[in-house]
């Protein structure tokens, strides 16, 4: 299922309580951030895109707005972890949530690694 760049945005401010329009920083600087995790998360996509056999990605998309421009990633990256990788880029500058920061970033790549199969062709203790 595609995700827009605004859902990801949303599940990003639902972790931190805020809203599109709550922070001129946070509306600022999200596409850029998420441009950044883009690119993070590329390899992992493009492990998903082999192992089902779809054609893999040359580079991450270029992210300009907060808007309706269609994601069509694997869920797992989009709703899981991007989210997760966007709400700790923007929580860099807030002292008092340092430690909710590592902890949402190791949660994005958490997500990474499990939604990436480790060794393609391999499922389930099966090789195929």
């Amino acid at each position: 299922m595609a995700t827009t760049v605004r859902k990801i945005f949303d599940l990003a401010a639902a972790i931190l309580f805020t809203s599109k329009g709550g922070d001129t920083d946070y509306d600022q600087y999200s596409p850029l951030l998420l441009e950044r995790l883009l690119t993070e998360a590329l390899p992992y996509e493009n492990a998903i895109r082999a192992a089902s056999g779809r054609e893999e990605l040359t580079s991450a998309p270029e992210i300009n707005a907060i808007d309706d421009t269609v994601i069509d990633w694997d869920d797992r990256i989009t709703r899981g972890a991007l989210p997760h990788g966007l709400a700790s880029a923007l929580m860099i500058d807030e002292e008092d949530k340092q430690a909710q920061m590592v902890l949402e970033r190791n949660y994005f790549v958490e997500a990474l690694e499990e939604a990436a199969p480790a060794v393609l062709g391999y499922v389930d203790g099966e090789e195929e």
